[in-house]
Order: C-alpha cells, then sequence, then structure tokens
C-alpha cells in the first residue's frame, strides 16, 4: 500500500491515466450492444486498449528526444499535416462529381464530414493531430515573440496575433471544408488559452467576447424571428443537429432521435444504473460521442461522478504542471491544451444533457478513437517530460 501511494505522489499523471484507460475499454465494451457499424463491437475496447499502448510508445519516445526537439521540429510536422488536410478537402469537393467514390487514396467520408484516411485496421484523422500541433507552434511563436519585445505596445501585439492567426486560420479553414465543425471549435479554443497566458492586454480579449456576443445574438435572432435565412448560413447536417438539440422529442423520428433516446437511457437510471451492457433504447455513436451516456446508462449517477472525477482530476493534475514550469514555452503550451481538454469535456457532456448542440466533439481518453487518443498522448508525453524538467528544478533548489 506504502508503495502505491508513493508512486501516487510521485506520479500523479501516469497514474490518472490508467484510470482513464479502464474506464473508457470498460466503457466502450459496456457500449457494445448499441454499436452497429462495425462488424465485431464486442472487440472494440480491446483495439481502444491497443491505441492506449501505442500512446505509451509515443510518450516513452517523447521523453527520449525531449519537448525541444519536438519544438525545433514542429513546421516539417504543420507542412505534413497541411498537404494532408488539403488532399481531404479536395476529395470532398471533387469526389461526388466524378464515377468515383473518392479521388484521393485511402480518403473516408463519415457522418458528411471528409476528415479520415481510412487504413489497414484503422482510421487517421489528420485534423486531431493538427490541433496539437497548432498549439505546440504558438506556444514557439508566443515565446519567441515575448523575448523580442521588450515594451509591450498596440502595433507589437497586434503583429503577434497577425502571426498567430497565420499559423491558425489556413488548417482551421480547411478543417472546417471538410465539415468537421467541431475540431475547429476546440482549436480555435486552444488558441484562445495561448493568448490569454502570453500576457495580451485585457482590451483583446474584451472586443472578442463582444464579437462572440454578437455573432450568437445575430444567430438566435434568426433562428427565432428570420428561420429561412438562419436555414441557408446553417445548412445540410449542422442544420439538423441543431434542430434536433432545440427540439429532440419534436423532432424524435429524424434529427433528435439521438438525444432523445439517450435522455431516456441515462435518465432513468438512478444512483447505480441499469447494469452492465443494459440497452433502455438505441441511440448511434455510443462508443463516441456519447460514451458518457452509455456509462450515465450502465451505471447511473455514481458511475457518471466517478468518471467526471478522474477527468477533473486530470485537468487539475495537468494545470498544476503548467503553474510549475519555469520555461515560458512549455507554459504556453500547457494552457492551450488545457483549454481543448475542458473545452471538450464541457462541450460533449453539455450536449449529452441537451444543454449544448451535438457537434461531434468527442470526451478526451473516454470515447473511442485512435487519432483522439494518440494526439492527446503527444500532450501527456509532453506533460511528462515537463513534469520531469520541474523535479529536477525542485531538487536544485534543495540542495
Amino acid at each position: 500500500m506504502e508503495n502505491i501511494k508513493t508512486f501516487i505522489k510521485k506520479h500523479p499523471l501516469v497514474f490518472i491515466m490508467i484510470i482513464l484507460c479502464c474506464i473508457s475499454c470498460f466503457a466502450v465494451l459496456c457500449a457494445a450492444p448499441l454499436i452497429q457499424k462495425h462488424d465485431n463491437p464486442e472487440m472494440l475496447w480491446f483495439k481502444q486498449f491497443i491505441f492506449y499502448i501505442i500512446g505509451v510508445v509515443i510518450i516513452y519516445i517523447i521523453n527520449k528526444v525531449g519537448n525541444d526537439q519536438v519544438y525545433d521540429k514542429i513546421w516539417i510536422i504543420y507542412g505534413i499535416l497541411m498537404v494532408l488536410l488539403a488532399l481531404l478537402v479536395l476529395d470532398h469537393y471533387i469526389s461526388p462529381y466524378l464515377p468515383v467514390r473518392h479521388i484521393i487514396p485511402f480518403a473516408n467520408k463519415v457522418g458528411g464530414a471528409t476528415a479520415w484516411y481510412q487504413l489497414p485496421g484503422f482510421s487517421f484523422q489528420p485534423s486531431e493531430f493538427m490541433k496539437i500541433v497548432i498549439v505546440i507552434a504558438l506556444a514557439r511563436i508566443t515565446k519567441e515573440s515575448n523575448d523580442y519585445v521588450l515594451v509591450r505596445t498596440f502595433e507589437s501585439e497586434l503583429s503577434y496575433i497577425m502571426k498567430c492567426m497565420a499559423v491558425v486560420l489556413p488548417p482551421a479553414l480547411l478543417v472546417y471544408l471538410q465539415n468537421d465543425a467541431g475540431v475547429v471549435l476546440i482549436i480555435l479554443v486552444g488558441v484562445v488559452f495561448v493568448l490569454f497566458s502570453s500576457g495580451l492586454r485585457g482590451q483583446w480579449f474584451t472586443v472578442g467576447l463582444i464579437i462572440v456576443g454578437l455573432i450568437i445574438a445575430i444567430g438566435a435572432y434568426l433562428f427565432i424571428f428570420q428561420p429561412n435565412i438562419f436555414a441557408k448560413i446553417v445548412t445540410g447536417h449542422k442544420l439538423d443537429r441543431f434542430y434536433g438539440w432545440v427540439d429532440p422529442e419534436g423532432t424524435i423520428k429524424n434529427q433528435g432521435y439521438q438525444l432523445f433516446y439517450s435522455l431516456l437511457s441515462y435518465g432513468t437510471a438512478g444512483w447505480f444504473g441499469h447494469g452492465f451492457q443494459s440497452v433502455i433504447m438505441n441511440f448511434p455513436e455510443a462508443q463516441t460521442d456519447f460514451i458518457f451516456a452509455v456509462i450515465a446508462t450502465n451505471y447511473g449517477f455514481v458511475g457518471g461522478m466517478i468518471t467526471l472525477g478522474a477527468l477533473v482530476a486530470l485537468d487539475i493534475i495537468i494545470l498544476k504542471i503548467g503553474f510549475e514550469t519555469t520555461n515560458h514555452q512549455d507554459k504556453f503550451f500547457v494552457m492551450g491544451i488545457f483549454g481543448m481538454l475542458v473545452f471538450q469535456q464541457v462541450w460533449n457532456i453539455g450536449m449529452i444533457l441537451g444543454l449544448l448542440p451535438i457537434t461531434g466533439i468527442t470526451l478526451p481518453f473516454i470515447s473511442y478513437g485512435g487519432s483522439s487518443l494518440l494526439s492527446y498522448m503527444i500532450a501527456i508525453g509532453m506533460f511528462l517530460d515537463i513534469e520531469s524538467q520541474n523535479q529536477l528544478v525542485k531538487n536544485k533548489q534543495v540542495y
């Protein structure tokens, strides 16, 4: 018992990742009766476990080479991912007009979005890795900008923001053109957190909040009073999801069945749930977007709170690592990833509760999916390297 306590105290991030791995694999196994698009859903939990093992290998490699090597090579990785994203956009808009299904080899369209390369045995989603790469690149730009500028002025801050936007907007636009708005939102939140930690004056964020508020207000006005115009702006799959969120019961036979059936499932689960692999109502994407609904259905309020507790513990540990580091580049990186994680957690659980629109945003480290998990494992590897550097600094201070 003392050895376990010592391990948890010395390696809290590793311990919480083990907990999240167990929760994730078990939750995916619980979702198996609801999964219809896979030939062998009972084995998806094992694939998720394999993804975690591959993630451990990634963490090991990052800790061997060190974060500095990752920062140095980030523009090469950024360029490669930009090419992959551009090819998917090309396929998304040209393939429908040609007799072939896809003009780009291995390109794959799922749920209206062409965001994956289907490789033997698994799918690869470049946008998931790009979101991590963008935060790493912004951390580097921010550190270099702060080192170069001794006195902050409006012009210097505007120049810094423009440099950041030059890195962020091209991939964000490509991801949006793939019809994957969820990842775009995640990227933008990460950008905001990096900018906030950079030391920019508060007026920039005030202006940003005003712009976001105006967009939301205009959208609400159009939806209520000018629905025809709203339908021209928000079209296709996004519009269906919006109406399914606003009125799940009224659209139960079409857009709202996923949310409404999940609400019925976990809404009757009580304190301890309906039990292992219970199926109250069928709803799609149980292993990905709606994995928290599966947990709450099977193990009720208690199961949901245990999962939430593990996620909050992860957030606190990451935030602590960021506060303790003396390396500003690492600090900016930690803040960006922290913002992304918290945003995904809040949005995913919020949309399952019916509080936020369904956007395809998954629950990090819990939802099934290799690209999302492995991309965040890159971040975990960098966090562990930062944590070890923090420990070295503490040891030097002691001696």
